[in-house]
């Protein structure tokens, strides 16, 4: 018969024949036959289904096993002796997961033979061993179906937890390949459930030192550093463990002697269980996971995580079956992760996607996000661009109360930053399209890096910094130009100035807290001015003493008479070239008429907000006049008010000489020589008695792009007269746009230095800023009088940069010029203007429609900066490379794929985580896997 069976299913007849043929022997199988006959049909039958090559003998080999067997239970319980049994559970052919097929059949027929009591014994013996041997998603599935039907084959006493943790080792390393279609992922989901839900079985039937063991045995696993992770599949073994149980295997994880590294490997494949859609509960292991390490202060594991896995986990809201759980862990690492706005904005580009997906399908975890959303965008102030877009998507959400946000976030951060501990530098991999260099963030140095990147795109001042011979008694300027040099020729994304930040600090700033930036700027250019000074002190008195020695080598006879009344030409430093102004400040008597007139330098104007009402054009008889105030001052008015003859009277009257008593009298500030550059600082913060503090004004400034800055027209020489009918034209047109100006020097808005938070001591500074290059003095004036909107009216290339620490973009006025109205707590704070002068245009040489790189108009670097320059940039190369080799050396892990399926659990199978940012004052259903 055996003979009969190996040539049908050899021959050369179709498969329909085929099956009918065997068929017919199947019938044979109730007549009787010879024990001889018997065996052979048996023994080629299960061949057929353990080894067969074709689909006919798997199928027909089964059911010709199972009808001989059937029909001849005598000689079947011979033929299934010991030896076969065990031959099945050491079987390794193509087929593996048929053996326990073929087993489980068998076993139904010899439920009422006199060998089935001792068979239960040899599979409960061999249990372990098996799934040890078979890491087979098929083996293992198959195996667990075999144990629910044969409840008494199970392992008892001891053994039950040394065969769950055998078949969660196991179930570790059966993984699904990344091609696999949906169906086949569908029965992998379905079969990995099949065999928690017998581990389950087992934990409840058992004491808690089962499922300790058994959560021992995944941590080990997860934490393990080998190359190939373990399958994800493990996260569905945890779905049913009791909470309490939760808090138990934390503490013994933390509280164990396991390094850092293997902590945060375990982590990071703990979160990458969110993606399993029946996991439903591995969220509150991260959270726990979470709160523990924080408390114990491991803080390092959790930025790891955080930044390596926040981008997979906010994916994973896009998904039904595992969004909640998402939204969990998303939550406490945004949350938590309070010193730096990387992991925040790493995934502003997946969030507009995520809230369009949610509109349709969860308003609930939508308003969810969107609480979320708004409490980073308070905590990482500063960055409009960025978060421009997704308060767009977000419109119609009741956004959280400023108490709601600030509650959440003290009760959420970590204990490391109340102390301060924010000494963290994002890594950023690339160069920003812009072709600019950031800064790194060192630690609440923003009030710095926003600083120089508006003094770096004063173009003339940069490249005169440049240019400049530093002796070693100038070491501020010697470290700006450095500064300078890396900005402009480093191939790295964003430069640390570390050295600078130690030697350009005041020495009451307080290392690593938030600090003024107009305090800071003045500091530094007095700095940069005094050194200059010092030095032209030190060479002029060098120059004296040098004059008097040849002077006395000489013959009294001849000696030459030098005149004395000569005075050497007075020489302006550096600071004073680009950013010294002149003004005279003037005090009248009003009895006598007698003038005291007093001339000071300037390098900054300080503008205070007045008790506003608005100026009043009186040719149009506006009647805004009797306002108290309006929403928007004007820039121009803050100056005329500064500007403005102030009476002393009262209390404040002036002492005069000629009368010989206190006089009424009127102060006038006259502005006598404009500096190149103009800097203004807007006096926000003022002491308020109230609460004993600063506090910050957040009136909304209009800062245009061109600014009539009044001039003391009887301090003009004649080479102020070019610039008069530039003056004059400009002056008229802005007058007709409806802006009340005076007369004076034309400047051109250079940058913007905007301060984000509620106090001088905390928030974020960000920079806007452009290059002062100009363009056409007179193609801007041929079209001056088509200008009917003030913004239309622009000297200066009209390419707009937005400088937030290591990030740099492209920017747009119209975007920041109203950034207040967006984000309340962003306002203006230190503006830096140009000088307009037709005779002196840069742009010579320079395409005005390109992106201007200092390289093409700074002159060439002094060797030591080349040097230094060049030497780092080989440095970053070899970095690069290194970098390169490293991940190209790495593995990919079979388990992680980027494939997401649509999936439905059968209902019967249950159910399916710097200042870098601001500061706060704390007084069908988807998966992928």
């Amino acid at each position: 018969m055996d003979a009969i069976l190996n040539g049908i299913l050899t021959s050369q007849h179709p498969d329909a024949l085929k099956k009918q043929l065997i068929t017919k022997v199947t019938e044979n199988s109730s007549k009787p036959q010879p024990v001889r006959v018997i065996r052979s049909v048996l023994e080629i039958s299960s061949s057929w289904f353990l080894q067969g090559e074709s689909d006919i003998a798997l199928t027909e080999g089964l059911q010709v096993y199972m009808s001989w067997a059937k029909y001849n239970l005598t000689t079947f319980e011979a033929f299934f002796d010991r030896e076969f049994l065990l031959s099945l559970f050491s079987y390794k052919g193509k087929h593996e997961a048929n053996a326990v097929l073929l087993l489980e059949v068998s076993m139904e027929l010899l439920q009422r033979s006199s060998s089935y009591s001792a068979h239960v014994h040899v599979v409960e013996a061999k249990a372990i061993s098996y799934v040890r041997e078979h890491p087979s998603i098929d083996c293992l599935t198959n195996f667990v179906n075999f144990l629910f039907k044969f409840k008494e084959c199970l392992p008892k006493g001891d053994f039950v937890s040394t065969f769950c943790v055998s078949l969660i080792n196991s179930m570790s390393l059966c993984s699904i390949s990344e091609d696999s279609g949906p169906e086949n992922v569908i029965v992998y989901i379905r079969n990995v459930d099949k065999i928690c839900s017998l581990i389950h079985n087992l934990w409840n039937n058992a004491d808690s030192e089962v499922i300790l063991e058994s959560l021992k045995a995944i941590f080990g696993l997860i934490s393990a550093l080998e190359e190939t992770e373990p399958s994800i599949c493990l996260g569905a073994v945890v779905r049913n463990i009791p909470e309490e149980m939760i808090e138990i295997i934390v503490k013994y994880a933390i509280n164990s002697d396991i390094d850092s590294a293997r902590m945060t490997t375990a982590l990071q494949r703990v979160v990458d269980w969110v993606q399993w859609p029946t996991a439903t509960n591995v969220h509150l292991w991260i959270v726990r996971f979470f709160r523990s390490l924080a408390m114990a202060k491991k803080y390092s594991i959790l930025i790891k995580v955080t930044e390596n896995k926040i981008e997979q986990v906010c994916h994973n809201l896009k998904f039904v079956a595992v969004r909640d759980g998402a939204m969990s862990v998303l939550t406490q690492m945004l949350l938590g992760f309070q010193h730096s706005p990387e992991p925040f904005h790493k995934i502003l580009p997946e969030i507009v996607k995520v809230i369009d997906i949610l509109k349709t399908e969860n308003e609930t975890v939508l308003k969810q996000l969107s609480d979320l959303l708004h409490c980073c965008f308070f905590l990482h102030a500063g960055y409009p661009d960025l978060y421009d877009p997704i308060l767009e998507a977000l419109k119609g959400i009741p956004a959280p109360s400023a108490e709601e946000i600030k509650s959440r976030l003290e009760a959420s951060q970590w204990l490391t930053q109340k102390s301060g501990a924010s000494k963290y530098v994002s890594k950023v991999t690339q160069r920003s399209e812009t072709g600019k260099t950031g800064l790194f963030n060192l630690g609440n140095t923003c009030f710095m890096n926003s600083i120089i990147q508006a003094l770096f795109m004063c173009d003339s001042f940069r490249r005169d910094t440049l240019s400049y011979q530093a002796t070693a008694e100038q070491p501020v300027i010697s470290q700006l130009q450095q500064v300078f040099a890396f900005l402009s020729q480093t191939q790295r994304p964003a430069y640390a100035p570390m050295t600078f930040s130690r030697m350009s600090r005041p020495s009451w700033f307080v290392a690593g807290h938030q600090q003024d930036c107009s305090e800071y700027l003045k500091y530094l250019l007095d700095q940069v001015h005094e050194q200059e000074r010092s030095r032209q002190k030190k060479e002029k008195l060098a120059q004296e003493s040098k004059s008097a020695n040849d002077g006395n080598q000489t013959d009294t006879d001849t000696a030459t008479t030098v005149d004395s009344s000569k005075k050497s030409p007075v020489i302006r430093s550096l600071i004073e070239d680009h950013y010294g102004g002149m003004m005279v400040t003037t005090v009248t008597c009003l009895t006598c008429k007698t003038k005291s007139s007093r001339t000071e330098e300037f390098n900054d104007i300080p503008l205070a907000f007045p008790e506003y009402k608005p100026i009043v054009n009186q040719d149009k008889g506006d009647e805004s006049d009797t306002l108290p105030n309006t929403k928007c001052l004007h820039l121009n008015d803050l100056l005329q008010h500064y500007l403005k003859p102030e009476m002393l009277t009262g209390d404040n009257q002036y002492f005069c000489d000629k009368c010989g008593s206190l006089q009424d009298a009127e102060r006038k500030i006259s502005i006598t020589q404009p500096p190149e550059h103009l800097i203004i600082s807007l006096l926000r913060f003022s002491y308020d008695p109230k609460i004993h503090a600063r506090s910050k004004i957040f009136q909304e400034v209009k800062y245009p792009r061109t600014l009539i800055v009044p001039k003391d027209q009887t301090s003009e020489t004649r080479s102020d007269n070019p610039r008069r009918s530039l003056r004059s034209a400009v002056s008229r047109q802005i007058e007709k746009c409806g802006v009340n100006t005076t007369k004076g020097e034309v400047y051109g808005l250079n940058a913007v230095v905007v301060h984000s938070g509620t106090s001088s001591e905390s928030g974020h500074y960000y920079t806007y800023a452009r290059h002062s290059l100009f363009q056409d003095p007179e193609a801007v004036m041929e079209n001056l009088s088509e200008c009917t909107d003030e913004d239309n009216i622009d000297f200066l290339q009209d390419k707009w940069y937005s400088f937030n620490d290591s990030r740099v973009s492209y920017a747009q006025y119209s975007s920041f010029c109203s950034v207040t109205q967006r984000f309340t707590k962003d306002t203006a704070y230190v503006l830096f203007y140009k000088r307009i002068d037709p005779q002196n245009s840069e742009n010579e040489g320079v395409d005005l429609n390109k992106s201007i790189k200092p390289a093409e108009v700074d002159p060439p670097l002094q060797d030591r900066l080349r040097q230094l320059v060049s030497k780092d940039n080989a440095q970053y190369l070899q970095e690069q490379e290194m970098s390169e080799l490293k991940r190209a050396s790495r593995k990919r892990p079979v388990s992680q794929t980027t494939s997401s399926w649509f999936y439905k659990p059968d209902e019967d199978q249950g159910p399916p985580g710097s200042c870098g940012g601001s500061s706060f004052d704390s007084s069908g259903p988807r998966f992928v896997f």
